[in-house]
């Protein structure tokens, strides 16, 4: 069997993880492949929440989980979310890929230095910008480095002056840092996740010969994928499906298929554009209804109407050959409830995503309207998951008909609850 992705259309939070929760029942690997403890994926069952920050949330259905080279893994939030799934008697077989970077403090204190600065593009202060900053410039410490840290000090002296440097001339801060000290957090981290340190690529590869079925989960979303995003809104890593391939170490035609998540509506975190943000009091009503607060900083989400420009220019680049519809029933008893099929720019009518920031900033959306929906009943619900989905109101039906039309890729699942059974397979 190929590898399956699961990606986001949007500017991430679409629900990604309720998606690959539940597709993983028949997976033998789960892989995260980009980001780090600035992802947030969210998963609940039986009324309890799950948070995942790290892990794919495949190790809530006890499946070999893995972390691929392409993240930046933050040990001290790794080590926090492994203990809070042990006291659930959860414990997941966890790799993690040699290759990967470890998130240092000195990576944190750059980002929160960044953010507090005011000039911060809106970071969860994790470190993860930085920490790919000095992946690309040769100064990152590896996880295959656990095994010999003394070889690296070289390496990581030359982390710590140049954050001692930036943070000195950049940011006017005199701050003691010791490269002993950064070293000693090292030898802990070996001794509390050495043992989890394997290749990844490795294992994936052996999986998908052997007829396995391997997820590679992906974080944030398209529109913040470092080459293809709102730049310089982005994040520090590429989110696209493309990406995957580079990240785990498998070529592009193990790839079978690709799921994009989309919400019924949009939303995004931190600053940037949003030519589809909605106005008050409809922006409240859908962010206390969808519950749209950051799963890692909870930050109030800025909330918007579906935006098939930009999920179209999304399907494009991930080459998406279905789609997921996550939370359509956060806007019910909307009425209308508005798609946005272009941009108007300076006159001009604008169908495809534009590459300028300077554009995009000035484009205003050109709607169509749709009658809304109400809220579903529990017969409703309990027959369109039985896979009836005539049952569901008509104008629900004719949004996702709509949608499918306009996105010209079928949409195969679509949620309407929180937990992970409340999801139709069409």
């Amino acid at each position: 069997m190929p590898a399956i992705i699961i990606i986001g259309l949007q500017w991430g939070d679409e629900g990604k993880g309720k998606i690959v929760d539940f597709i993983s029942e028949n997976a033998d690997l789960a892989v995260r492949y980009q980001g780090g403890a600035n992802a947030g994926h969210t998963v609940v069952l039986n009324g309890k929440t799950y948070r995942f920050h790290h892990l794919p949330v495949a190790a809530l259905r006890g499946k070999h989980v893995c972390l691929a080279s392409g993240m930046v893994i933050d040990p001290v939030k790794l080590l926090e979310e492994l203990g809070l799934l042990n006291k659930e008697g959860i414990r997941p077989k966890l790799t993690i890929d040699g290759k990967a970077h470890i998130v240092l403090d000195v990576h944190k204190m750059l980002d929160e230095a960044e953010e507090s600065s005011g000039k911060g593009v809106g970071t969860t202060r994790r470190g993860i910008g930085p920490a790919y900053t000095y992946k690309a410039a040769r100064v990152g410490i590896r996880f295959s480095d656990l095994a010999e840290i003394e070889s690296v000090k070289p390496r990581l002296k030359k982390a710590v002056d140049m954050t001692r440097a930036l943070l000195s001339d950049v940011y006017n801060m005199d701050v003691e840092l010791n490269v002993e000290h950064v070293s000693q957090f090292l030898y802990d981290v070996a001794s509390k996740l050495g043992k989890y340190v394997g290749d990844v690529s490795l294992l994936v590869n052996e999986t998908l010969d052997r007829g396995g079925v391997v997820i590679l989960e992906g974080a944030q979303g398209t529109l913040l994928d470092i080459d293809h995003g709102t730049y310089p809104f982005v994040t520090s890593s590429n989110t696209t499906a493309g990406a995957a391939c580079n990240s785990v170490g498998i070529g592009p035609k193990r790839v079978d298929e690709v799921i994009g998540v989309t919400k019924a509506y949009t939303t995004r975190v931190g600053k940037g554009p949003f030519p589809t943000e909605m106005e008050e009091p409809i922006a409240s009503m859908v962010r206390e209804k969808g519950k749209e607060y950051g799963t890692t900083t909870g930050r109030p989400r800025r909330v918007g109407w579906f935006d098939a420009v930009a999920v179209k220019y999304s399907i494009m680049l991930n080459g998406a050959t279905s789609v997921a519809v996550t939370k359509v029933d956060c806007l019910s008893g909307i009425d209308p409830v508005k798609v946005c099929l272009a941009y108007e720019f300076n006159g001009q009518e604008l169908e495809n995503f534009p590459s300028s920031l300077h554009v995009l900033e000035k484009c205003k959306p050109v709607y169509v309207e749709l009658e809304g929906w109400r809220d579903l009943s529990e017969k409703e619900k309990i027959e369109a998951l039985k896979g009836n989905f005539d049952v569901l109101p008509k104008q629900l039906r004719n949004y996702i008909e709509f949608l499918e039309e306009l996105l010209a890729r079928p949409i195969k699942y679509v949620s309407i609850g929180a937990e992970r059974h409340e999801t139709i397979v069409r």
